[in-house]
């Protein structure tokens, strides 16, 4: 009546799915240097016109200096201006060709005046000095267009402290959820 065969159970997340959809993307700022007069920031930006939503999934902040960096997440309903677009972004299927092309983009910057900013402010994280600091996100955070996740850093230092700043995301097209 029931079968003597071990059943086999497969769980597979769903950045695993997208992974082999072609639709999971990673990428990381180029080298910031903030200092107590000088916040930088890094953040995962979805165009206005992109017709997709960004799923976040994870970030590192990584401090590659001997001084403690203080971070704030800030959700953006405008985007930041004067950033420059980072071009160490992947799929993160390394097996597909062609490649797939995200639409989300990793931008960064300097000298960020957050009054200009539409922005909410939601997390404060200390990154201690030559460490890293990562969080999972599994999607809770969807970018919309025209929005963005910002990342700021500042030190109490007034020499510059090398960071980076990496995302991991996936994203759908709009309406599908």
């Amino acid at each position: 009546m029931y079968p003597q065969v071990p059943v086999s159970v497969v769980n597979l997340t769903n950045p695993h799915i997208k992974s082999l959809q072609g639709k999971y993307f990673l990428g990381e700022t180029d080298q910031l240097n903030p200092t107590d007069s000088n916040r930088t920031w890094g953040a995962l930006i979805n165009p206005p016109h992109s017709g997709v939503h960004l799923y976040f999934d994870v970030y590192v902040l990584s401090n590659l200096s001997d001084d403690n960096l203080v971070s704030q997440i800030c959700f953006c309903s405008s985007l930041p201006q004067h950033g420059k677009q980072s071009h160490e972004v992947s799929t993160a299927n390394l097996a597909m060709h062609p490649k797939t092309v995200p639409q989300g983009q990793i931008q960064f910057g300097s000298h960020l005046d957050t009054s200009a900013l539409e922005a909410v402010p939601v997390s404060t994280r200390v990154i201690p000095a030559y460490s890293t600091v990562s969080s999972e996100k599994a999607g809770h955070w969807i970018i919309g267009p025209g929005r963005a996740i910002l990342f700021t850093l500042t030190s109490a230092m007034d020499h510059p402290a090398p960071s980076v700043i990496s995302f991991g995301w996936w994203e759908e097209a709009r309406g599908m959820y």
